[in-house]
């Protein structure tokens, strides 16, 4: 009888042995707070504006992070699970506007702006350094009647006159 259970034994470890790879793939495994955290930091909250999954502390955020945790436990990657909730909230949970349609506008609105904006700071460096510095062809010489130096000069020798006039 000893001998039979013994063998029984063996018999029940080796069947163990065999199956708990399998057992322990089929059990499902409880991610962490950091794995759901994980997930959420790249989804937005749907109600707020501009702020991430995994710092939302609305009632709807609690259950969406539950739901993630819910996904990794069944195995879903993080593609699939992002995809899951763009299907039911659409694209305003990635945070990032479709690169189709009129939200090429958004992708495309800032590099021609700053295209223009670059171009008009060119315009006005060109202008100041080459036109503004430069005298106009024609234009009276520094010190000349006709020259900006020459009409301080010839105030200055006015006032001096008016002052003498009262000495």
């Amino acid at each position: 009888m000893r001998k039979r259970l013994s063998y029984t034994l063996v018999f029940a470890l080796l069947v163990l042995a065999w199956a708990l790879p399998t057992l322990i793939q089929a059990a499902p495994a409880t991610p962490t707070p950091n794995q759901v955290d994980a997930v959420a930091k790249e989804l937005w909250c749907p109600l707020c504006n501009g702020v991430r999954l995994d710092n939302c502390d609305l009632q709807a955020c609690v259950q969406m992070k539950q739901v993630i945790a819910q996904k990794l436990a069944a195995g879903e990657s993080t593609e699939q699970i992002r995809t899951y909730f763009v299907q039911q909230y659409g694209d305003v949970v990635t945070g990032v506007p479709a690169n189709q349609g009129f939200n090429l506008v958004a992708w495309y609105l800032p590099v021609v702006g700053a295209v223009v904006g670059l171009g008009i700071l060119a315009y006005l460096v060109y202008t100041y350094v080459y036109i503004r510095r430069r005298p106009a062809p024609g234009a009276a010489g520094a010190g000349e009647p006709g020259s900006e130096a020459g009409t301080k000069d010839e105030y200055l020798r006015r006032v001096d006159e008016e002052l003498k006039k009262y000495d």
